[in-house]
Formats: structure tokens, C-alpha cells, sequence
């Protein structure tokens, strides 16, 4: 039994390897850590449990389109066994992923489950699961250390040539860079911080964090391009076609988010700023005054735990736009009304 295979079953029929275990490890770790922070979020759990479903199944195609359709060795698609290798379905399985593939992919399920229910901003969730993205890659990394692939180049120096520094390869008997190791640490990093900023700066606007990921992932993917053996450059040049495209969406994506935290652009609508997220927004009902909102089976104060928000005020005192915003927010659901006119 190869060492990349965990174990068999059906009389070998049907392998399970190392890559595939911790690959899913880190999906199930992922998936619990965005629960939770879907709970501090105000995103219940069943949009939360058809997001997952939807983000791993588009996930994993675009991870293996992305992969096979630039390689040629996987044309022409001519036969029902080369169709089956194309799409991963052999006895080999997956083998063979893209993870820039899996965050497009990703990105189509969030914005499928947003625009199917329409309860929350694209940007709000989506700040949610690219943290749990952070956790998968750490873990599922540890399947290249399985398959022994993403090295970097040779390490000659034998102070190195020890884990966590190198890794040594079958393939040529020789210690090579561990990236995974290197890859796994700096996202470690990366999402340390992203969650300081999740919890710690309550001013921070939807989509920053989305937009911290890929600032982050692009410089410790443009940066870890340069330790690799092997490098898809532009013709006739040195220059790495991956380098550019990470390096470019990390500046892209730092300069965005300089932007949308001083409120200059703005990537949910106005009416998810005013309302959607910040759920302060009360509701006119036959002209009764709001006493309070519940959440879960709570109030608005024991579910949010946020001590200043502002008093709930009068329905007389709402706009037009705020009346009109009060089926997204509640849905005609989730408000307690009073009678009486003078609590608030």
C-alpha cells in the first residue's frame, strides 16, 4: 500500500487517502469555525448548513476546472475513460486542484445563497467564511506533505534539512523547501489577524475582511512563487504569470479595502449599510410602537450584546425609507409591538 493511501476498502476498490482526509478535515474545521462566527453575525443556521453545501460542492468543480482545463494532457476528451479522467471520477480519484479555482467557486456559493434568500448582504457572509478559508488551507495543506508535493528548491545546507525547514523527497532522495510548512505558518498569521479585526474593531466595515484575505493570500502566494522549482512564466520573459496575478490582486485588494473602510466605494447596497446589517432598524405596525426586537428567541440586546445600542424609537419617527426597509430587516416577523405609546 502506497504511503499517500490512508486505507482500502471493497477489496481495495476503494482508496482513502491522506490528502482526501485532511482536505476534509479542514472543510469540517472550517465549516464549525464559520458557525460560529455566523452566530455573532445574526446568520442562522440553516442558511448557514445550505451555504456550506453549496460552497464545497462549486468549490471542488471550479478547484478541478481550474486544474485541468489549462493541461493539455487531459485532451481530447474522446472517450468515456477520458471523459471520467477529466472530471476526477477514476480509481485516482481528485488528483489534481487548484486552490484559486475553490475561492471562485466559493464566491459563486456565497452570492447563489445570497441571492436565494435574500436576508443577507453578500458582504456580511461572505467576511464570515473567508476566515474559515484561512483554517481549511492550513489543514489541507498537510495532504501536499502526504502526496509530497509543493517543495521548493533543494536545501543544501544540513543545519536545514530537518523539518519544519525542508522536507525530504522520494522522488530524488534530496531535501527540498517544505512550502506547505511555510505557506501553512504565514496563513496561520493571517488568520490571527483577521480575527482580531473581526472581533476587536467593531467600526470595520462588510467586505474589509474579505478584502484582507485576498491582500493577504496574493502577497503569501506571489512571495512563496519565488522558492519554487518550477515557475509558468510570461514568453520569452522571467517573469511568473502567478507572481503578477497575486501580486497584483494584493494590491487591488489593500487599496479597495483603504476604500471601503473610509466609506468611498461601497460593496453592499445602501439599503443592507442602513438597515440589513446593523438590525437597529424598527418597523412602523398600525402605528404601535416598537418595545423590541427578538433574535433567536432574545432580544435584541441579549442577541447582539451590544450594550449602546440606541433606544428604540417611536414609529412615527421612521422615514419613508426606513418603513420601506422593514420587510427585508423583519419580514413582517420578529417584532414585538406595544400598545402603549409612551415606552420605548
Amino acid at each position: 500500500m502506497s504511503d499517500k493511501i490512508a486505507f482500502e476498502l471493497f477489496n481495495g476498490n476503494l482508496t482513502v487517502t491522506w490528502y482526501g482526509i485532511f482536505v476534509t478535515c479542514g472543510i469540517l474545521l472550517a465549516y464549525f469555525l464559520y458557525l460560529y462566527l455566523a452566530s455573532k453575525r445574526n446568520i442562522d443556521t440553516d442558511f448557514s448548513l445550505e451555504l456550506f453545501i453549496w460552497i464545497v460542492v462549486l468549490a471542488i468543480v471550479c478547484c478541478r476546472l481550474f486544474y485541468v482545463v489549462p493541461r493539455k494532457e487531459y485532451y481530447p476528451i474522446d472517450s468515456w475513460d477520458a471523459l471520467l479522467r477529466f472530471l476526477g471520477l477514476t480509481k485516482d480519484g481528485l488528483a489534481g486542484l487548484t486552490i484559486v479555482g475553490g475561492i471562485f467557486g466559493g464566491a459563486l456559493g456565497i452570492l447563489f445563497c445570497v441571492l436565494r434568500y435574500k436576508r443577507y448582504s453578500y458582504a456580511k457572509v461572505a467576511d464570515c467564511v473567508v476566515l474559515c478559508v484561512f483554517l481549511g488551507q492550513i489543514i489541507g495543506r498537510w495532504g501536499n506533505f502526504a502526496n509530497q508535493e509543493l517543495y521548493g528548491q533543494i536545501v543544501t545546507n544540513p543545519a536545514f534539512q530537518k523539518w519544519p525547514f525542508a522536507v525530504l523527497i522520494d522522488s530524488d532522495g534530496l531535501w527540498h523547501q517544505a512550502l506547505y510548512i511555510y505557506e501553512g505558518f504565514f496563513n496561520l498569521i493571517g488568520l490571527i489577524i483577521g480575527l482580531l479585526l473581526f472581533f476587536r474593531y467593531k467600526k470595520l466595515k462588510n467586505f474589509t475582511i474579505s478584502l484582507y484575505y485576498v491582500f493577504w493570500y496574493g502577497l503569501v502566494r506571489g512571495s512563496l512563487e519565488f522558492l519554487k522549482t518550477e515557475h509558468k512564466n510570461f514568453p520569452n520573459t522571467e517573469i511568473g504569470v502567478v507572481q503578477v496575478i497575486a501580486y497584483s490582486a494584493c494590491v487591488v485588494a489593500f487599496v479597495l479595502m483603504v476604500l471601503n473602510q473610509k466609506g468611498v466605494i461601497r460593496f453592499q447596497s445602501k439599503k443592507y449599510n442602513e438597515a440589513g446589517d446593523s438590525l437597529k432598524m424598527l418597523a412602523d405596525y398600525d402605528r404601535k410602537v416598537v418595545k423590541g426586537v427578538v433574535i433567536g428567541g432574545q432580544d435584541y440586546y441579549t442577541a447582539c450584546g451590544d450594550e449602546t445600542a440606541p433606544v428604540f424609537r417611536r414609529a412615527g419617527d421612521f422615514t419613508l425609507e426606513e418603513k420601506r426597509l422593514r420587510a427585508l430587516v423583519f419580514g413582517g416577523r420578529g417584532a414585538v409591538f406595544s400598545d402603549d405609546p409612551d415606552e420605548n
